[in-house]
């Protein structure tokens, strides 16, 4: 039971604290804006401050001046949109056998041809020997844990996202595939680099694909909490000519940084000033080490204005290299957000049909159970499991 009562002076003094928050962020902006016409002015020296910068904050490089507008593309008569997603049921100990399930769907929908949309849905259970443990893994075995089960369902993604691509282009019309999320795969660049290699060989054969097919694929990240922008311009705004975070004069005379002046704002922040409905920023390249393995699939990405919010957009350079590929990702994305009231109505309806709902997993353990009794083989449950049940 929660006892609210005791944590209402917190929630006071947190309403008290966003307000001064908010009430501080106009300088930030203006400041924000200055840098920006600075970096704009010697695209060169910024980049090179940037690239020569050591920081631990994630940062990005400017393919373009950071205050660029592209306005909204042209949207084709006719085209098609495909999307995947995916959901699992984790391994329980508490259940009645150690197993998981991934459930991944992608649909086609296609605009002005006069076809049908097209959904499909691929659960599989994994439960033998080889499904529990992913090898190689740093030249070893490892048990599944909730981490690699992800990166599994991610895999199986982007092959039924591949497999939806070739589908979509049978029509003939322009195409493009929508990934829910970000097309970089953070979780690996702790992993050991047996595995590391191994999980991004398979899943850059989905750009692969793309890339021969000439289907653009795109990453849409709504409400995206990103500073990548925001901490380029903390790196302009030090004082120093090699910026070396760890060795900041600033730390060590209790003086205030420079780089402060922004630090309480986000990308998205920044560009819903800057953009109007429709439009999208200038093009931005990550500084992550673990693209560094993508080689042409390299992902960029860019901001874009759906009317509703700042949606980031993220693409492989191949696609950023062809302004005919960019200008549809551009238009299709924008116009999906206006179809499905704010989010893209392709990645809605993949959503829909690959989400697992606790009842249904419910069903499924029950089945599970079944087919345990059926077989005679023993049924037992954690006494935390009997706890919750009765």
């Amino acid at each position: 039971m929660l006892e609210v009562a005791r944590i209402a002076p917190d929630i006071d003094n947190l309403g008290r604290e966003r307000a001064s928050f908010v009430a501080g962020i106009p300088e930030e902006f203006h400041i924000a804006d200055e840098v920006m016409v600075q970096i704009a002015d010697d695209l060169g020296a910024a980049q090179e401050k940037i690239q020569q910068a050591k920081t631990s904050w994630l940062t990005t490089l400017f393919e373009e001046p950071p205050n660029t507008i592209h306005e909204l593309p042209k949207l084709p008569l006719e085209y098609a949109v495909t999307a995947t997603d995916g959901s699992q049921v984790m391994p329980d100990k508490h259940e009645v056998t150690f197993c998981y399930l991934l459930n991944t769907s992608s649909v086609i929908i296609y605009y002005g041809n006069g076809d049908r949309p097209v959904a499909d849905t691929r659960p599989k259970l994994y439960y033998k020997e080889d499904d529990l443990f992913e090898s190689p893994y740093g030249g070893r075995r490892a048990r599944m844990n909730e981490k690699l089960i992800g990166i599994r369902r991610t895999l199986a993604e982007s092959t039924h996202m591949r497999d939806a691509i070739c589908a979509a282009v049978a029509s003939g019309i322009a195409t493009v595939a929508l990934w829910d999320g970000s097309l970089i795969r953070w979780s690996l660049e702790g992993e050991p680099q047996d595995y590391r290699e191994q999980v991004l060989k398979e899943y850059l054969q989905l750009f692969e694909k793309a890339r021969e097919l000439g289907v653009p694929v795109a990453g849409y990240i709504s409400d995206p909490g990103s500073s990548d922008v925001v901490n380029s311009l903390r790196i302009m705004l030090c004082h120093e000519d090699r910026v070396d975070c760890d060795r900041c004069p600033h730390e060590q005379s209790n003086e205030s940084r420079p780089c402060d002046a922004v630090a309480h704002l986000r990308d998205a922040s920044i560009f819903r000033r800057l953009l109007r409905a429709g439009d999208r920023s200038a093009l931005f390249r990550s500084a992550s080490k673990i693209l560094d393995y993508y080689r042409e699939h390299r992902t960029l990405a860019f901001y874009l204005h759906t009317g509703w919010e700042i949606a980031r957009i993220e693409i492989p350079k191949w696609v950023a290299d062809s302004p005919a590929l960019l200008n549809l990702v551009h238009a299709v994305c924008y116009d999906q957000a206006q179809k499905g009231r704010g989010y893209p109505v392709a990645l809605a309806q993949a959503h829909e049909h690959a989400v697992i709902r606790h009842q249904e997993a419910r069903i499924f353990y029950e089945m599970i159970e079944r087919a345990l009794v059926k077989h005679g083989a023993p049924v037992t449950y954690s006494l935390k499991r009997l706890s919750k049940a009765y």
